[in-house]
């Protein structure tokens, strides 16, 4: 009987080990979502050193923006790229973006434009502006 008990034992174990652990190559986020909800000093340097990689030749970060829904980097790795991360819920968009003069770094993911300068952060859906937040 206590055979029988210690086998469901290990089989449960193993069970919950198995769906309570990250699959072989699969990325957890919690460092992200920790530094999203629980943001210190750091964070930006923090999320800066994941989205711009120090290999991209030096000093890949071009540009860095925050507002109070969001932060903004810009990096450069052959070529530039718009990181914007959602404050509250770590969600994120990675981006190819290019510099419009006059108007600042531009990202555009299908029908949505992203328009970011040392103003303001503007978020297009066609040409319809639906997000516009100051940049400080």
């Amino acid at each position: 009987m206590k055979n029988k008990f210690v086998g469901k034992l290990s089989s449960l174990s193993a069970i919950a080990f198995f769906f309570l652990s990250p699959f072989a190559g699969a990325t957890t986020l919690n460092n992200d979502r920790d530094i999203a909800g629980n943001h210190s000093s750091t964070a930006p340097l923090q999320l800066a050193r994941s989205f711009c990689p120090d290999s991209a030749g030096g000093t890949p970060q071009v540009a860095f923006y925050e507002t109070n829904g969001f932060w903004i980097y810009i990096c450069t790795v052959e070529g530039l790229f718009y990181h914007g991360i959602e404050k509250g819920s770590g969600n994120y968009v990675t981006l190819p973006a290019y510099v419009e003069e006059g108007t600042g770094y531009v990202a555009v993911n299908g029908n949505y434009t992203y328009i970011v300068n040392g103003a303001t952060l503007a978020i297009y859906e066609g040409r319809t502006l639906i997000q516009e937040e100051y940049v400080w």
